[in-house]
């Protein structure tokens, strides 16, 4: 068979428009398989999977389903179903289904008229293979351990990988784990390629890009964005409506109906304009209640009817149209908030002008096909648009995710391993060039606060702790906060005080301490020049740009806005890049950013955005290019209030650096309060990309706090810069008693 411009574009896209006759409106066939499969890299999703109703296994001879009809049901075989007189709310539900029937019928006919993609559908969507586990019970049921106690202790482990290149050329993968709390924290997935999660025994495949929170409605508005400029363009919610069906009910629960109101859509939408998508059932006092009372509340007038028509891989439909009930379609209505329907003729979007059928192959249970592709022609704001999907069971590349269950098909057992996939992504010959650039043999290790190049960091263990631990938490934070306050705290132990305490094995006060507490003396740092000792993440193969950046920038304090402002940047790019890779690129970094002047970059237009992305794409991903561009628009704004960025940056420390002294690199902290309270200001006036890490990283390179050992030459340079009065230490909460943070960039939890 021939393949046409049309099923070419169908395999590219997962999209396939139907022509349909004798009707203005249009139909579209989606295959989500297709659609989901192109934004994954080292997995897919196998057609048995998604479509596990349809891949049922073989039945056995003589089981109940494969009995004849009148063997199973005896007792009725000679009964009909009694006619009965609908009630008013029945009546005008056959209404609808009357109205709504030509437009399902003509769209269903296109369908069955187009042969060759019928045949090109039965082709691909052949699979022989069953997965078992699917819907057989066996995953974690998320909506009861979310309820649970002990859910604020439950952890997920993720793994991620960073391309990594070895001396001979070749390239590998690191593979870096760290667990993040699972519920009630926004965990934000930025990666070169989807990530790994484990929890409970069960696998969880991640896509890049992907946000999500998995919550209650306590912390629903915990996704409302800082600046209204990030709000969200596209909303979709698919509620779990009340039912009165026993089997459904016990497949998922639902929610009483009322609780809708209080979703805080309004404020989740953009200014500039979103589109809504509400799934819906046939019931009809469903029906109005979300027409006089939900969509009124949230701001969306005239709603465009779409209908959601089920099919087979044969294109037949799944069940009888004119049934009264288990129809084989849904409903959607869509509805546009802050917009103007008669102002936006002329606009960069196209308004919704009538009903659409879209037909697909069902899927599991509540799970629906994803519209972003089909309607972006329909979605106001800027491109690409912030999309979001409430009660959400799955998760999409760029897209935010909120819901009891968010996860539920990210099980492993829905993906298989892409073998016509290189092992080596694109992303991997970038790393090739920025470690030929920076001449770096053999991998080095980076400064504190960002991405560990460690293969196998230590992983922290999931704490499934009593309630009665919370207590001695907050006891141990107390004793902790005192520490930091006394003098002894801040200064740094001599080596012959360590070297005395680990022969009598005593301490300060004469205490004995037990022999498997006692730690030797740390080795001495490795020293490129062999005169001085620097921090140990300065090694003998470190590059010399690196090494002079250690020795003449990193932990001295900074008081001008621009370099401020370099700085601030440069620690964005530790999400993407590391510090040899930054620094080997710092000069083109300053021609493109006009010398990071903020004044400037605050004027950048589009075009030149667009300009920069082309340049810069290469290091630098295109968020965090528009991200720059933001920062400094709002930092003309911080200056305005507190005379300049610098003012700002050293209130919160209240213009006196901190002085920590750490012995070894492992007690340098990634984020500490104090980097979490700049990071929630500084999204609050609107600054991107500004999460504790990278904050934490632009206190130590700023010298907002000094992280040098203090083994280090550096440690006492920095120190003299300023007086002893203007020093004082806050130690980071210990690995023990802290919330799990990420020693990476990659991914995040806010």
């Amino acid at each position: 068979m021939e393949i046409s411009d049309e099923l070419r574009s169908f395999e590219a896209t997962g999209v396939y428009r139907l022509n349909v006759t004798g009707t203005s409106t249009g139909a579209a066939f989606l295959d989500p398989v297709r659609i989901l499969n192109g934004s994954y890299q080292r997995f897919r999703i196998v057609p048995p999977a998604y479509y596990s109703r349809s891949f049922e296994p073989p039945r056995q001879v003589g089981d109940p389903e494969t009995e004849p009809l009148e063997k199973r049901r005896k007792r009725k075989r000679n009964q009909k179903p009694k006619p009965r007189e609908l009630n008013a709310m029945e009546r005008i539900a056959e209404a609808r289904h009357q109205e709504a029937r030509p437009l399902l019928l003509s769209a269903h006919e296109s369908l069955i008229k187009d042969k060759y993609l019928l045949e090109h559908l039965s082709k691909k969507m052949e699979g022989k293979e069953h997965k078992l586990d699917v819907g057989s019970g066996s995953e974690n049921n998320f909506v009861e351990l979310g309820s649970s106690w002990r859910s604020p202790f439950y952890e997920i482990i993720i793994c991620f990988r960073k391309p990594h290149v070895l001396g001979n050329g070749e390239g590998s993968f690191d593979a870096q784990k760290t667990s993040f709390p699972l519920f009630n924290s926004i965990i934000s997935v930025e990666a070169i390629d989807e990530v790994e999660g484990d929890f409970q025994n069960r696998h969880y495949i991640l896509p890049r890009g992907s946000c999500f929170l998995m919550s209650d409605f306590k912390r629903v508005r915990d996704l409302i964005p800082g600046s209204s400029n990030q709000r969200y363009n596209l909303i979709v919610v698919d509620p779990p409506w009340e039912n009165g069906c026993v089997r459904q009910k016990e497949a998922y629960p639902t929610l009483p109906n009322r609780h809708l109101l209080y979703l805080p859509v309004q404020e989740l939408a953009h200014p500039a304009g979103a589109l809504l998508i509400l799934w819906i059932t046939n019931r009809e006092k469903l029906r109005m209640f979300v027409e006089k009372e939900l969509l009124p509340s949230w701001g969306v007038k005239d709603p465009t009817v779409f209908y959601w028509l089920k099919v087979k891989h044969d294109g037949s439909l799944i069940g009888d149209l004119d049934l009264f009930h288990h129809r084989p379609y849904e409903c959607l209505l869509l509805g546009y908030i802050n917009v103007d329907t008669d102002a936006k003729q002329g606009s960069n979007f196209k308004l919704l002008e009538g009903s659409q059928v879209i037909m697909s192959v069902p899927g599991a249970h509540s799970r629906k096909p994803p519209l972003e592709k089909l309607l972006s022609e329909y979605i106001p704001g800027p491109k690409p648009p912030r999309c979001i999907e409430l009660f959400a069971r799955e998760l999409f590349p760029g897209w935010t995710s909120w819901g009891n269950e968010p996860l539920h098909f990210q099980d492993s057992m829905y993906f298989s391993e892409n073998v016509n996939k290189p092992l080596v992504p694109a992303e991997l010959n970038i790393e090739r060039q920025l470690q030929s650039s920076t001449k770096a043999s053999t991998l080095q290790l980076q400064m504190p606060g960002v991405r560990s190049a460690s293969p196998s960091p230590e992983l922290r263990r999931v704490r499934t702790a009593l309630p009665a631990a919370s207590s001695r938490v907050a006891s141990a934070r107390a004793k902790l906060a005192e520490r930091a306050k006394s003098p002894a705290n801040s200064k740094a132990r001599g080596p012959d005080d360590h070297e005395k305490r680990g022969r009598s094995g005593r301490g300060e006060n004469g205490r004995i301490i037990p022999s498997a507490r006692r730690r030797s003396l740390p080795p001495p740092p490795a020293s490129p020049d062999g005169g001085r000792m620097r921090c140990s993440w300065i090694t003998a193969n470190s590059d010399p740009l690196y090494v002079a950046f250690h020795d003449e920038e990193w932990g001295v304090p900074v008081h001008d806005d621009r370099t401020l402002f370099e700085l601030l940047t440069l620690s964005q790019a530790l999400a993407e890049l590391t510090w040899p890779a930054i620094l080997s690129k710092r000069e083109e970094f300053r021609e493109l950013f006009d010398g990071f002047n903020f004044a400037s970059v605050s004027e950048f237009t589009e075009k030149k955005i667009n300009m920069l992305r082309a340049n810069v794409s290469r290091v630098l991903s295109e968020q965090k290019i528009r991200a720059v561009v933001t920062n400094a628009k709002q930092m003309q704004k911080v200056v305005q209030e507190f005379g300049s960025f610098s003012n700002y940056c050293w209130s919160f420390v209240n213009h006196k650096p901190i002085m920590n002294c750490f012995r070894y690199a492992r007690q340098v902290p990634t984020k500490t309060p104090k980097a979490e309270a700049i990071s929630k200001d500084l999204m609050r006036r609107g600054f991107q990309c500004v999460g504790p890490t990278t904050i934490y990283s632009f206190m130590q390179v700023a010298g907002i706090v000094n992280d040098h050992l203090s083994c280090c030459f550096r440690f006492k340079a920095c120190r003299h810069k300023v007086s002893e009065n203007n020093v004082r230490a806050e130690p980071a909460l210990p690995e023990s008693l802290s919330s799990p943070s990420s020693e990476d960039s990659d991914i995040r939890v806010v």
